[in-house]
C-alpha cells in the first residue's frame, strides 16, 4: 500500500484498490499479462509527487486536489464497469467525495482532472497545471526500462516467440513510444529523455547481440 503520510489519502488508496479488485487488462497491448492497474496508480502517484516538487508552478497548484485526482484517475477500470474509464472514474470519485462533505467547487475541479487525463494531446493547451502534471505522471509510467520488460513479458505469451520476435516487439512499442518527447515541464522532459536514451541503448545493443549470434550459427561455432 502507498504510504502517503496522511490517513485520508491512505483511505482513498484502499478504496481505489477495492474498486480495481479483480481487474484484468482486457484491451490494448496489456491484455495478455496480469497487469495491475492499482500498482500503476501507485507508481503514477510517486511520479506526480516528484514532478510537483520540481515544478516552478507548484505555488499556483491545489496539491490536495491533484493528489486525490491522481489516486482516483484509473479507478473506472474496475471489473464490470461500463463506459470510458476516465468518465466512470470521475463519477466514482464524485460520489466518494460527496459522502465526505468536500465542497462542490473542489469536487468539480477534481472530477474534471480525472475525466480529462486521458486526452494527452491537450498537454500543451491552456489547461490547469494540475492536469499537466497528472498527464505527465501517467505518461511516465510503463516507459523506459519498465516498458522493455513489459514488451518481453507480453511477447513471451505468444505461441511462437523468438529472440527476433522480442526485438521486433520492442521496436513496435517501447522504441516507437519513447521516440518523441511529449512532456511539458522541464523535469518531466528530462526524465523522458533519460528513459529514451536507455531504451535506444538497450535496443541497439540487443540488435548487435542478435547479429553476433547469427554469425556464430553460420560459422558453425558453438
Amino acid at each position: 500500500m502507498e504510504n502517503s503520510g496522511d490517513t485520508r489519502y491512505d483511505e482513498m488508496f484502499r478504496f481505489v484498490e477495492q474498486c480495481l479488485d479483480g481487474y484484468a487488462a482486457g484491451a490494448g497491448s496489456k491484455d495478455k499479462i496480469p497487469y495491475s492497474r492499482f500498482d500503476h496508480t501507485r507508481r503514477v502517484y510517486r511520479w506526480m509527487m516528484q514532478l510537483y516538487e520540481a515544478c516552478e508552478h507548484r505555488e499556483q497548484m491545489d496539491l490536495e486536489s491533484l493528489k486525490i485526482a491522481t489516486i482516483f484517475h484509473d479507478c473506472g477500470y474496475g471489473k464490470g464497469r461500463k463506459g470510458e474509464h476516465a468518465v466512470v472514474g470521475a463519477k466514482i470519485c464524485r460520489d466518494y467525495l460527496k459522502e465526505r462533505n468536500y465542497s462542490e467547487e473542489q469536487i468539480t475541479f477534481i472530477c474534471e482532472l480525472i475525466s480529462s487525463h486521458s486526452d494527452k494531446q491537450r498537454i500543451w493547451a491552456d489547461i490547469p497545471w494540475e492536469l499537466v502534471l497528472l498527464m505527465e505522471a501517467d505518461l511516465l509510467d510503463d516507459t523506459g526500462a519498465h516498458a522493455v520488460v513489459m514488451d518481453i513479458w507480453m511477447e513471451s505469451t505468444e505461441e511462437e516467440v523468438s529472440f527476433e520476435s522480442i526485438r521486433d516487439h520492442i521496436a513496435r512499442f517501447s522504441l516507437k513510444q519513447i521516440n518523441n518527447n511529449p512532456m511539458r515541464t522541464p523535469a518531466a522532459r528530462e526524465i523522458w529523455e533519460k528513459k529514451s536514451a536507455l531504451v535506444k541503448a538497450f535496443y541497439e545493443s540487443y540488435c548487435r547481440d542478435l547479429a553476433w549470434e547469427q554469425w556464430l550459427g553460420l560459422s558453425g561455432e558453438n
